[in-house]
């Protein structure tokens, strides 16, 4: 019987905050656009976030990669990667990137967000980390 009441209130709780976001215009849900900033410039990117909590990042390389997104605010969520490949000019396989990215939708059009990247050679060799962003635009 308790486990039923803390699952509705758990329940309540997050459909306060889809809702919350529904009523501002702001969901992440859908295809977008733009790039991503690191310390060697900007890149074009692709994401396309799912209601299940998916997300799928194309890169510049044309390399698609799964990871998840959750709501954080009426206007903010979170998502990550892991294993992001990375292709050297020759298309071989090199290295990957793990990063986590806490992102503000300003409006049902636009989103911008920043986190921690990490990179890695594919033997595992953590080559270290940096700061990147995302600045995007729905499709």
């Amino acid at each position: 019987m308790r486990a039923a009441a803390v699952t509705a209130v758990v329940l309540l709780a997050l459909t306060g905050l889809t809702t919350a976001a529904n009523a501002t215009g702001c969901t992440p849900v859908g295809s977008w656009t733009g790039h991503v900033t690191r310390t060697d410039g900007d890149h074009p990117t692709k994401l396309v976030f799912k209601a299940n909590g998916s997300v799928f990042l194309t890169n510049e390389q044309n390399t698609t990669t799964k990871g998840s997104w959750w709501w954080t605010g009426a206007t903010t969520f979170h998502y990550k990667f892991r294993g992001e490949k990375v292709y050297d000019e020759n298309g071989a396989y090199f290295a990957y990137v793990d990063f986590d990215q806490d992102a503000v939708q300003s409006g049902p059009n636009g989103f911008t967000s920043s986190g921690p990247s990490t990179f890695f050679l594919a033997d595992g060799t953590n080559l270290g980390t940096s700061a990147i962003t995302f600045t995007m635009t729905r499709v």
